[in-house]
Formats: structure tokens, sequence, C-alpha cells
């Protein structure tokens, strides 16, 4: 049984899923950033980033009753469970809708913890509509950096399930993946294993952590992998050891351009807690002058990122220990 609800968002994904209306759409969200973004360079408001909370809380999904059920019917089938519980988890739900499954299992009569992500059509939509706006910021800013859509919600859970499979044969630190479920006619289900921990944005910052967190971008740009949406709570920090959740889908023949965006977009990201000079005294640990430099060029695709929001005299103060001539437009 289909809420009028449900009924009201699938004609809505037909109507945004459509290429003129995402045209004009796209064009509409562009003009209205662009306009926001210089009010608050003049008028020192914080007007975009109201702008952003307002969509992110119109575009956010939910746990309804008949997921939870879906989601029950599962892991008592694939994962012997009983006594289940469900929960939300911690996060946007922009893209996604990540729970926590908990229960018993049938045969050790033990406690288990999963993290179930659910995806689905309108998921691969609001990716689309983002990766067209993150292109155009890179072109915007002449730079050579290709974000990639994905075909659907299938698509979509596939590849961020092989993702974390590749980080995890590359020894970097994932929640392992237990499989991915189909739910109905357009919902997929990924089942993670659940990490005790804390997004480091809500972790104290010291010199060992910051490490940890260019030591581990060391490790992917040297196994050929990459993240594309470097961001503080896209790290999770249990027992003292660094976790990479999430990842977005980048074209794999700029791979090392790739590369240099999660290195600045991580200088950004901790640059929003602690002294950049900390935060290039830890990254020169890990990465040559030069490689920072480089990754310096895309210093103005990183401060247009909707989740960064760095003060204008932080981002004057990278690009100048980066010896970036030419000005980033401030925020």
């Amino acid at each position: 049984m289909i809420s009028w609800r449900d009924a009201l968002l699938k004609v809505a994904y037909r109507v945004l899923n459509n290429a003129v209306v995402e045209a004009l759409m796209v064009a509409f969200i562009a003009i209205v950033y662009i306009v926001v973004k210089a009010a608050d360079r003049v008028l020192h408001t914080h007007i975009r980033r109201r702008l952003i909370d307002w969509i992110h809380g119109i575009s956010r999904d939910d746990l309804n009753v008949f997921r939870k059920a879906q989601i029950r019917y599962v892991f008592r089938k694939k994962y012997g469970l009983k006594k289940i519980k469900i929960g939300l988890a911690g996060g946007s739900y922009w893209m996604s809708i990540p729970c926590v499954v908990e229960g018993v299992d049938r045969r050790t009569k033990q406690p288990k913890k999963f993290l179930a992500k659910i995806i689905n059509d309108r998921s691969a939509l609001m990716h689309r509509y983002m990766t067209i706006l993150r292109n155009l910021g890179v072109l915007a800013e002449r730079a050579t950096l290709a974000f990639d859509g994905h075909e659907g919600a299938q698509d979509m859970i596939e590849f961020e399930r092989n993702s974390l499979m590749l980080l995890k044969n590359r020894r970097v630190n994932v929640p392992e993946v237990f499989g991915t479920h189909k739910l109905n006619h357009d919902d997929y289900v990924l089942v993670m294993q659940f990490i005790e921990g804390r997004p480091l944005s809500k972790v104290e910052l010291t010199d060992e952590v910051i490490g940890q967190v260019f030591s581990t971008l060391k490790a992917m740009e040297d196994t050929g992998v990459f993240h594309g949406d470097i961001k503080l709570d896209n790290f999770l920090y249990s027992d003292g050891r660094l976790y990479v959740v999430d990842c977005l889908k980048i074209d794999r023949r700029e791979l090392w351009r790739a590369n240099d965006f999660d290195l600045i977009c991580a200088i950004c990201a901790l640059s929003q807690q602690v002294p950049v000079s900390r935060v290039f005294e830890q990254a020169l640990k890990y990465h040559p002058e030069e490689e920072l430099q480089r990754a310096g060029s895309l210093l103005g695709v990183a401060v247009n990122k909707v989740d960064l929001d760095l003060p204008v005299e932080t981002i004057e103060e990278i690009r100048a220990r980066l010896k970036i001539r030419q000005p980033v437009p401030a925020r």
C-alpha cells in the first residue's frame, strides 16, 4: 500500500527526472546561489547557509512503517535476527536514509548491531542535481575535474558497496560491508558494520588525529583510490582509529586531480576547527610541498562545497600558505 505522500513524491520524481526541467532547475538554483553568495559577501549575512539548511530540510527522506517492515524481513531472513529494533542514525538524510538495526542473533543468542543505508531513485535524483551543480562550480573555476552521476539507485548503492570494499582491501579503515538487498521496486539497502564512534566534527582535533587524516589520504592515493567528498562528518573516530565513510563518483580518467581534490578538501575541512598552521604542519608529514601546491589549484572548487563554511580570513590564509596568486572568491 502506497501512502498519499509517497504517491506525491513519485509524481515529483517523474517531473524532476526530465532533461528540460533538470536544466531549468539547475539554472535557477545556480542563479539563486550566486545571488545569496554575493549578498553574504557584501552584507556579511548567512543567507547561503540558511538556504542550504532549508534545501536539506525539504529534501530529507524518512523511515516510514513500510520500510521498517521490509528491513525487519531482510534482517530476519538474511542475518538471523530476532527482537529487531530500528532507529535513524546521524546524518542529513539528504541522499540516503542511514539507520541502526539492533537485534538478537537467533543462533548465538548474542546482541548484534548493524548500519543499514537505504538508497532509492530519489537519492539518485538528488545526487544527479548535486553532481551537475558541482560540475558547474568546477567549470566556473576553470579546473580540470569531473564528477560523475549514477544511472539509478541500484548503480548508486553498488558503487558505494564496491568503493568501500576496495578501500577495505587496500587496508584503509572503513566499515565492513555485509551485503546489498532490494526492499521494493526502488528501495535498496546497504548493510554494513556498525562502528561505535563519533564524527570527526565532534572530536578534539589533536595533532595525532589530524595526522591520521593525511596518512589515510596518503594510503588511498598510493593505491589509486579516492574519496571525492572529504569532510569532517565523513570520518568516524573510534578507539583511536579513523574510519572513512561515504564517497562520490569522479571520472577515473582524472584520478590525479581527484586525489588533489581530496587533499585540499581535507585542509579546508580541518581548518574550520584548528589553526591553518597546525593543519599544514601535519599535512607536510605525508604530502610534499609541491603536492600541496598542486592541490591548492582546486581551492576555489573546495570552498564552494555546500558543507564547508570557512571565514574569508581562513581562506586567505590557506591561499597565502599555498602561494596561490589568483584570489579565491570569498564566501
